[in-house]
């Protein structure tokens, strides 16, 4: 058997050619960065001022919005549908894969906590807290748990990745995707882990040519670590 000729499986519709250039996706990049800095400093003001912001709502509103740029470099200005983002039609064999690959994950943070253990450290802060700070936890959840990963997989795959697939090889592109995917979790600890996660989206909408496998590999990681952070704030489980 030829491994070389069978993986990764024959997709049944190749990833889309895009016309979007590495020049859009940095200017979708800065985009994305001011915005993720102006909403670190309402969520400050809000706390010294007191408002009634609540962090489910600031989700909700803070993912979905970063589709207008994504809409405007792409459907806009090159008048092309959503569908050269990825969202299209996908085989079942792609979420089998994915579901094989995140085990894979799952087993590497589990000896990535371990040794981050030996420094006191975590992989990421403990976001049980956010639960206890909003009056709708389900408006979290769903933020979080479905909006983030839709929003951010139309981001970084469909976009970025897209983007610098057509100037570099799609294995660089799925790095550099990656590793930008990573960086702006603004958590050290949790680079790598991310970063595989990354790659592992990459290559399932470059196998598949479709970023929905990805989105529901990133929702299954969202709602797992929602969910025990819920049932952590609830006292139903004791912390990990």
């Amino acid at each position: 058997m030829n491994f070389q000729q069978n993986f990764p499986p024959k997709q049944t519709t190749p990833p889309p050619s895009v016309p979007w250039t590495p020049v859009d996706v940095v200017w979708g990049l800065i985009i994305f960065l001011v915005w993720t800095l102006l909403l670190g400093v309402i969520g400050l003001l809000a706390e010294r001022m007191a408002w009634s912001v609540d962090l489910g709502l600031l989700v909700i509103f803070g993912e979905a919005i970063l589709l207008v740029p994504v809409w405007f470099l792409t459907v806009r200005k090159y008048n092309v549908p959503w569908e050269n983002l990825g969202l299209r039609n996908f085989s079942n064999w792609s979420v089998g894969i994915g579901c094989g690959l995140m085990v894979l994950s799952l087993l590497f943070n589990l000896g990535y906590a371990a040794l981050l253990s030996f420094f006191d450290l975590q992989i990421q802060p403990d976001i049980a807290i956010a639960f206890e700070n909003t009056n709708y936890p389900l408006m979290l959840l769903f933020g979080g748990a479905v909006v983030a990963p839709i929003v951010e997989e139309i981001f970084f795959r469909g976009f970025v990745f897209a983007g610098l697939r057509g100037r570099w090889s799609w294995q660089t592109a799925a790095v550099v995707s990656a590793g930008l995917f990573a960086l702006v979790h603004f958590v050290p600890t949790s680079i790598l882990p991310i970063l595989l996660l990354g790659l592992i989206f990459a290559f399932l909408y470059q196998i598949s040519g479709s970023i929905w496998p990805a989105i529901l590999m990133h929702m299954l990681t969202n709602t797992v670590a929602l969910l025990s952070a819920y049932a952590v704030s609830q006292g139903w489980m004791p912390p990990v």
